[in-house]
């Protein structure tokens, strides 16, 4: 009974242990399989990886030189801070790139000068400046610039009277007569000048672009006084009185397209600084 049984438990264990070495190869085989798949895509992958790095470098590198090949020959340009620019927003009527300075008319219609500008000529807000300085008993030009006011009253007829501080010598400057253009009231349409230097004065007159010379006289100035010079000029709309000191020195007629129509009186001075004390304007 025993020896049987025996028998037939060994035949089981023959029967099944075929069975497990099967599948324990199979399931080897496979594991195998699949590492060998596995290794060789990623020794793939690592591959391209390092050939895509080579050829980006290169390409890297030459961006790299063309870039600084590029700020080697193309500089960036630097203004200088110091150098002054030109300025043609102001300027004398000869000049063909420069114009006078004139009044807005918005600020002129609104203005309160009817009856205070005689009492307070020297007061800043009476002015269309650029380069004046303004105070209580004066104003001054800038020294080495261009410099223009103009009164915001205008006038028909006009007598202007002040006295120039006078130092080494004589400074040039020049007054101005600006009527508007009626058909573009941003324009002037007629600019007569009285221009005064240390030994002449000249009137002359700029109408639509045209310039013409009125008139021009020396100038003899009195060396026992050179701390001031007193100047006139009176303007009636046909013709201009300029008096240096006591002294007439210039007459001569007015642009007949003056005549009649409104005026604003701009003081210019060049380069030398002038300063202008005991202002008195009149006129109608």
């Amino acid at each position: 009974m025993i020896s049987e049984e025996s028998e037939n438990h060994s035949r089981r264990v023959r029967r099944i242990k075929p069975g497990v070495v099967l599948v324990v190869f199979i399931i080897t085989v496979s594991a195998f399989l699949i590492y060998k798949i596995q290794n060789r895509s990623q020794r793939a992958a690592q591959s391209r990886s390092e050939q895509s790095g080579e050829l980006r470098q290169p390409h890297h590198s030459s961006a790299q030189a063309h870039d600084a090949e590029w700020l080697k020959e193309t500089p960036i340009p630097v203004l200088d801070p110091v150098t002054p620019q030109p300025d043609t927003e102001l300027v004398l009527t000869q000049t063909v790139n420069r114009r006078p300075l004139l009044p807005d008319v918005k600020t002129v219609e609104e203005g309160e000068l009817t009856s205070t500008s005689w009492q307070n000529p020297f007061y800043k807000l009476f002015w269309k400046n650029k380069g004046w300085q303004f105070k209580e008993d004066g104003m001054s030009s800038t020294a080495n610039q261009f410099s223009a006011a103009t009164f915001l009253r205008p006038y028909k007829r006009i007598s202007v009277s002040f006295r120039v501080e006078v130092e080494n010598k004589f400074p040039a400057f020049t007054l101005q007569l600006l009527t508007r253009d009626p058909t573009d009231p941003d324009k002037v349409l007629v600019t007569s000048a009285i221009h005064f230097q240390a030994d002449a004065v000249e009137a002359s007159a700029v109408v639509k672009d045209a310039f013409q010379k009125l008139k021009s006289a020396k100038l003899i100035l009195d060396k026992s006084k050179p701390e001031s010079v007193d100047i006139r000029l009176v303007g009636t709309g046909n013709r201009f009185v300029v008096s240096v000191g006591k002294q007439r020195v210039l007459t001569c007629a007015q642009p007949a397209q003056q005549s009649g129509k409104e005026c604003f009186l701009s003081f210019l001075a060049h380069s030398d600084q002038v300063q202008i004390s005991a202002l008195r304007i009149e006129g109608e």
